[in-house]
């Protein structure tokens, strides 16, 4: 694996962010980039913690970035620690490159949360991580932005959510996702776009109900098309929860999307989505017309772009395969899951070498 992926997660009295992938001297300052946006965007309220145990190399360009990173912390009144088996040979390396208190060493986040003596209540946490979120959105530059520090903030601060998505709905009544997202997220979208039904429509639809929630979707007769797609990437549960609609330009709806296991989503999920999609209704309602206008112009071009790409696709898989419009289709996602690659760059790879799939009749 090339670089370094993080994520966050949540954990009580801390914010955990877990790194996969190497460390090396090519990949560190793109990771300590990655580590800043994250706590930037959502500081946690005492300790940040990096869960160490995925990462396969550590270099002393790795080191010196998760030094500087813990200093930055530091410096903003935030303790780090790191989470690892104490054996390990990257424990090893840590501590004999950086000074002890630093970034201590834990084997667990228990462990790692009692040895930094972090006491703080949910509530107060909570207030916080939405104090932190409001600054961010106040200083977001644009739009996208600040709806992309949204989603980041719904992967930490709802417990149960999995994947994280915003829909919008144009006066137009066109849906779209502004943000980009896990592609397993984009796809499940982009089921509800196509098929016309789902959760994240009926919530951002004009006069639609306040959330959509649905804890089984594998015995759920409401959104079938989706909930195929949903059980087949291993989830179970859905909840979207309605945008309030801006006064400019009028008629731009939208909702906030949190996708999870069976029977994932519990009350507290549901009042803190009704925080977060407040906060990105907000953003949407100080940003400008011009630029939510260019977000749905540039929405159409890369939809246009993707379906003709897709359709292309399609159209060589029926000509030499024999398979009807729908199995080209379902052939095409398929392959994309199953490779984890973008499904608009499966069908380009398949435009770009139809010569391998021999000649048509």
């Amino acid at each position: 694996m090339e670089g370094v992926e993080v994520t966050p997660m949540d954990a009580e009295q801390a914010l955990v962010l877990r790194l996969i992938g190497t460390l090396g001297p090519e990949t560190a300052s793109a990771a300590l980039a990655r580590l800043v946006d994250a706590t930037v965007t959502l500081p946690p309220p005492h300790l940040v913690i990096l869960d160490l145990r995925d990462v396969e190399t550590l270099s002393a360009a790795g080191v010196r970035a998760l030094g500087e990173f813990a200093a930055g912390r530091a410096r903003a009144g935030v303790r780090s620690a790191v989470l690892l088996d104490p054996g390990a040979l990257n424990a090893r390396i840590l501590r004999g490159a950086l000074p002890g208190d630093t970034l201590p060493v834990h084997a667990g986040v228990d462990e790692a949360i009692e040895g930094e003596g972090t006491e703080q209540t949910s509530e107060e946490r909570l207030g916080g991580q939405l104090a932190a979120l409001t600054r961010v959105l106040l200083n977001a530059s644009t739009v996208t932005q600040a709806l992309n520090h949204v989603v980041a903030a719904t992967t930490v601060i709802v417990p149960h959510a999995r994947l994280v998505s915003i829909t919008l709905r144009d006066a137009a009544g066109r849906f779209f996702t502004p943000v980009e997202i896990p592609e397993t997220a984009a796809d499940l979208d982009d089921v509800q776009y196509r098929s016309g039904s789902g959760p994240c429509l009926d919530a951002a639809a004009p006069g639609g109900p306040a959330y959509a929630l649905d804890q089984d979707l594998a015995r759920s007769p409401a959104w079938p098309r989706f909930a195929a797609a949903a059980t087949a990437h291993g989830l179970g549960a859905v909840l979207s929860t309605a945008l309030l609609p801006t006064s400019r330009p009028a008629g731009l709806t939208g909702a906030l999307n949190i996708y999870a296991h069976r029977e994932g989503i519990t009350s507290t999920d549901r009042h803190r989505a009704l925080l977060l999609a407040t906060h990105a209704s907000l953003a949407l309602e100080h940003a400008r017309v011009a630029e939510l206008a260019e977000l749905e112009r540039a929405h159409l071009r890369r939809a246009l772009e993707s379906r003709d790409v897709i359709g292309q696709a399609k159209g060589i898989l029926m000509a030499r395969q024999g398979l009807s419009a729908d199995a080209a289709f379902t052939l095409l996602r398929h392959t994309s899951q199953e490779l984890n690659v973008k499904l608009t760059e499966i069908a380009a790879a398949l435009v770009d070498n139809r010569a391998a799939l021999g000649r048509e009749d």
